[in-house]
């Protein structure tokens, strides 16, 4: 960023990919709204980066480490002599991919160390992996303090893996609502949308089965519309799916970065996910005054009460989630009522401002400002 000095303090991100999901918006939006603050910021990447999650208008440097598939033991010496030519003073690390990687910067002279736990790893949802939960706590040994974006990450992460209470942190999500907070586009039709990656752990099936039982229920005329936004690798099963069953009110919209009108464009934000943080979504959703229907996991109970801003259901039951939206059909101002609330309940608990301040307190204290 242009407004950042060389000799400022450097402080590194690390991820396993720059791509478009929520975990990346937050780092994102996070630095940009530090861009006025005394820091430099870099981001790593352990393999490649997806150019539309970058910011143009905002450029941040970026180093891609091209990480081989399986083990790649290089790649801990390419990082450490990246690390010792760039001399930051904070690597920040995201999720369990990137853990790993603080013994290297601490040889490689890095002395602040944190690491933010978003959501649990895709093949370990409930986060009971042995192996995993061990390198968490080794890794304590370097790591200063331990982020959970949700209450039921941060319990977990203590009364679980075995953390600190004096290193856990609870910083929630956080997003700008004055950005997403565009005015209702009005439509003849219940429009519902899913914003998320395509693959297996948001569990995109169960919601295209709970649309067929619509389907069985309903006339065509009466049957909501569904936008799939995002890109994996489920898609084209996703697609076969559909045409199979003649599901011809979904549209695969892919990546977008236009989410705020999408939002606007939408009476319910539905989301199937087996496991989940707190996902940035749900909160741009609920800013935009959009009802939810959610499966009840991991954070989300924290942001939406069940009858109050939307409804929530159990995971993996495609019955549950048609009822839910059938209630909706049934009782359509209520769409109108949860999504009054729902904004109500983003703008007083997750403003994006107090998340920024937060983490530049942290920042401040590893760089011996606290």
């Amino acid at each position: 960023m242009t407004s950042q000095s060389n000799k400022a303090p450097i402080i590194v991100h690390l991820i396993y990919r720059l791509d478009i999901g929520g975990l990346e918006r937050v780092m994102l939006n996070c630095i940009n709204k530090l861009v006025d603050e005394p820091f430099r910021h870099i981001i790593i990447s352990l393999t490649d980066a997806n150019n539309f999650a970058q910011d143009e208008g905002n450029p941040i440097e970026v180093f891609c480490l091209n990480k081989k598939s399986g083990n790649d033991f290089g790649l801990h010496f390419k990082l450490y002599k990246l690390l010792k030519k760039l001399k930051p003073q904070v690597l920040h690390t995201y999720n369990l991919p990137t853990i790993e990687y603080h013994p290297i910067a601490w040889l490689a002279g890095v002395k602040g160390h944190i690491h933010a736990e978003h959501g649990r790893d895709i093949a370990d949802p409930q986060g009971f992996n042995k192996k995993h939960n061990i390198l968490r706590k080794l890794m304590a040994f370097f790591i200063q303090r331990y982020v959970c974006v949700s209450d039921d990450l941060y319990q977990w992460l203590i009364h679980h893996v075995g953390i600190s209470d004096a290193k856990a942190l609870l910083i929630a999500n956080g997003i700008d609502t004055e950005q997403f907070n565009l005015p209702k586009v009005p439509s003849h039709h219940i429009r519902l949308a899913i914003v998320a990656r395509i693959t297996p752990v948001k569990d995109h099936l169960t919601l295209l089965k709970a649309l067929v039982i619509l389907q069985r229920e309903l006339s065509e005329q009466d049957m909501p519309q569904l936008a799939i936004v995002g890109d994996g690798e489920q898609r084209v099963a996703l697609e076969s799916y559909c045409q199979t069953n003649k599901l011809n009110s979904v549209r695969f919209l892919g990546a977008r970065d236009d989410v705020a009108q999408i939002i606007a464009e939408t009476d319910i934000f539905v989301l199937s996910s087996l496991a989940e943080g707190i996902p940035m979504t749900i909160l741009e959703a609920m800013s935009g005054k959009t009802a939810v229907v959610s499966t009840n996991v991991g954070g989300i109970p924290e942001v939406v009460t069940d009858g109050v801003e939307g409804f929530l259901v159990d995971k993996s039951n495609p019955e549950a989630l048609a009822k839910a939206i059938r209630t909706y059909i049934n009782k359509p101002r209520l769409i109108t009522e949860h999504g009054e609330q729902a904004r109500e309940r983003i703008v007083n608990h997750f403003n994006e401002k107090n998340m920024v301040q937060a983490y530049l307190h942290e920042y401040n204290v590893l760089l011996g400002k606290g």
